[in-house]
């Protein structure tokens, strides 16, 4: 059985819980000394590789942002059997980014983390077809196959019913990411889940075929992604730390945004791995592009970063229902907002 890369976060962090908690009492020990000794040394842990969804924070490395202002950071890349949480939940030096359900699952699990600002104001998870499909909308796959990975078959549920399409009426077909586009192309499903930042663009880019897009966020998918964590002891103990690397951060994504075909190539040229999916400048340069509208979601340039209360309440309501989580933590249990005004 395969299992997709963000179905083994879910999973892997939910059923962590207490056992991990448990066993990495010792390990967290040493990185909470580790951490009063050397509180500006930090590790950014990102969930996936080197590419343009990390514009803000690549940039900050590049021009030396971090050692400007006293921080010693150092950035990782994700790996596809990564569970960010639990990184950050066994070392307080490390600070992390995912998803918010992922990271909700986590806080309910007992992991001592918090969301303390978000790269991205909108989720990019949606639906491609082909575009002779003639499917523009969820009504048009009434009577159709959507291939879907994991747990996201949840969240078309949630789409269907905020547009009040009953769940018989759409045939949900449960997918790996490694067979998804063949499907598409042999015309076995007539669309399959995408990350439409990146996803739609790299297909493009290998079959010259350009995909129809259906964006979740349209059918109530309000949820933050890239969301920014920390665990509680740095929070704690180094908000100054915090509210360094956070200002900093975003000071990098205004200069990704400012020029992005300057950034892509910065991330091209020194982050993306040789040879590898992201080592393709035009395609970082259309992916940053559409990174840049879920980065700003219509906020104003001060409040990049931003989390409403509300809406992530809300949210979080709209996991549980469909049970994408099993509770709702109280917005002070679940995001430290202090430092994004």
């Amino acid at each position: 059985m395969i299992i997709n890369r963000r179905q083994f976060l879910k999973t892997s962090a939910f059923l962590g819980g207490s056992l991990l908690l448990d066993k990495l009492r010792g390990p967290a020990a040493v990185a909470a000394n580790e951490l009063a000794t050397h509180p500006d040394k930090i590790i950014m842990q990102l969930d996936w590789k080197y590419n343009a969804q990390f514009a803000g924070v690549l940039l900050a490395d590049y021009y030396n942002l971090y050692k400007s202002s006293g921080l010693a950071v150092e950035i990782r890349p994700g790996e596809t059997a990564m569970i960010v949480t639990n990184q950050v939940a066994k070392n307080p030096g490390i600070i992390g980014c995912g998803e918010q359900d992922i990271i909700m699952n986590a806080q309910i699990a007992g992991q001592p983390i918090k969301a303390i600002a978000t790269m991205f104001q909108n989720s990019p998870l949606g639906l491609m077809s082909m575009p002779n499909s003639q499917i523009y909308d969820l009504q048009d796959l009434i009577g159709k196959r959507v291939g879907m990975e994991g747990e996201s078959y949840s969240i078309m549920q949630m789409a269907m019913g905020y547009d009040n399409i009953p769940s018989h009426e759409i045939k949900i077909i449960l997918v790996s990411g490694e067979e998804k586009h063949d499907l598409l192309l042999r015309g076995e499903v007539d669309a399959v889940q995408c990350y439409i930042v990146d996803e739609p663009i790299g297909f493009a880019a290998k079959t010259g075929i350009t995909p129809n897009i259906i964006k979740f966020s349209d059918y109530g998918y309000d949820a933050y992604v890239q969301v920014i964590f920390a665990h509680n002891e740095l929070l704690q103990y180094h908000p100054e730390i915090v509210q360094k690397f956070l200002e900093v951060t975003f000071a990098g994504w205004r200069l990704a945004l400012d020029d992005v075909e300057k950034a892509a190539k910065i991330i091209v040229n020194n982050y993306a791995e040789p040879g590898g999916e992201y080592d393709d400048l035009d395609y970082q340069i259309a992916s940053l592009k559409q990174v840049a509208n879920y980065v700003t979601g219509g906020l104003t340039d001060k409040n990049l970063g931003k989390i409403n209360s509300d809406r992530w309440q809300s949210m979080a309501a709209k996991f549980e229902k469909y049970g994408i989580i099993n509770d709702v933590p109280l917005f002070s249990n679940s995001v430290d907002d202090r430092f994004i005004n």
